[in-house]
């Protein structure tokens, strides 16, 4: 009787051993899916992302391109040419991607995206003159900009004394070099005082970091930065640009009748542009991009033809 007990026991214990090992083979098992699950997603995740960015530089170019060739066609830019056309979302074929399928459920990539005119808003560097001064006539426009949008006149002193330390300076005789890294995009006025998330989405738009000296286009410039810049009360700015839809203007000269007693400086209007914002919106499968890229475009070999150069890119 005893020896019966003690097989059962022993059969028992076997029983639940196997049972152990059972369940823990299962969870290696299990482990070693989900690993190879993750690496296959890793490995995927990076083919898309690695393919967005081609779409990315085929969009870029397509714009540089596009570019070139109307500098070829006039020297007038405004808001009813082909670049000034936003692209909606497209589905692109196969053959864009080099025919590379993540799996079988994955869709093709899409592309939307726009070409924006950076000399239509403010520029920032334009706040100081040459011989690191602040210009008070751009800072006054600034001032009226900031009233446009509703957002606080104590914004330009902050800004002002950081850009003056951004430019090496003479003190008492002696060189001072510069304290502050130049602005080079909208998003680095987070670094001034009093330039919170607020403040920088409601001035993205209308103001831009160009090199020192460029005008304002006024064939494509917003309402708030023509009122800005002349000045003009705001109401009068939008109806003038609801009139502009209609008709542009060839020379500087030629919108001065649109301000009874007001004359546009041929130092800060133009009517062509040299900088341009690309902006592109790229899905590829779970992967979803955003990429700001500013170029410039040059007159080259007696103005007949033009270079397109990337100046720089932000992707978000």
């Amino acid at each position: 009787m005893f020896k019966f007990k003690t097989n059962a026991n022993q059969r028992g214990a076997a029983i639940i051993m196997a049972m152990l090992i059972m369940a823990l083979a299962t969870v290696i098992i299990s482990g070693l899916f989900w690993r190879q699950h993750v690496t296959i997603r890793s490995i995927e995740n990076r083919l898309a992302l690695s393919q967005t960015r081609w779409i990315e530089r085929a969009a870029v170019d397509w714009a540089r391109v596009i570019m070139r060739s109307d500098s070829g066609m006039s020297d007038i830019d405004h808001l009813g040419e082909v670049w000034a056309l936003p692209v909606a979302e497209t589905k692109m074929d196969e053959t864009v991607t080099s025919g590379a399928k993540i799996d079988s459920s994955a869709t093709n990539a899409s592309l939307s995206g726009s070409i924006i005119d950076a000399q239509s808003r403010f520029n920032l560097n334009n706040l100081l003159l040459a011989n690191g001064q602040a210009n008070p006539v751009e800072v006054e426009s600034f001032r009226r900009l900031l009233a446009n949008l509703s957002l606080p006149a104590g914004l330009v002193e902050p800004l002002l004394a950081y850009q003056l330390q951004t430019r090496s300076r003479n003190f008492d005789g002696s060189a001072v070099a510069a304290t502050n890294l130049p602005l080079k995009r909208v998003s680095d006025l987070g670094r001034i005082e009093g330039f919170d998330a607020r403040i920088i989405n409601a001035l993205d738009g209308q103001v831009f970091v160009l090199p020192p000296g460029s005008k304002v286009n006024i064939n494509t410039a917003s309402a708030e930065v023509v009122s800005a810049l002349l000045p003009v009360d705001l109401s009068s700015a939008k109806a003038f640009v609801a009139r502009r839809e209609r008709k542009f203007f060839s020379t500087v000269g030629e919108a001065n009748p649109e301000f009874p007693g007001q004359t546009l400086a041929e130092n800060r209007w133009s009517v062509s542009s040299s900088y341009f914002i690309v902006r592109g919106n790229v899905k590829y499968d779970r992967v979803a991009a955003r990429s700001d890229t500013l170029i410039e475009r040059k007159k080259v070999q007696n103005n007949k033809l033009s270079t397109v150069d990337v100046l720089w890119q932000d992707r978000y």
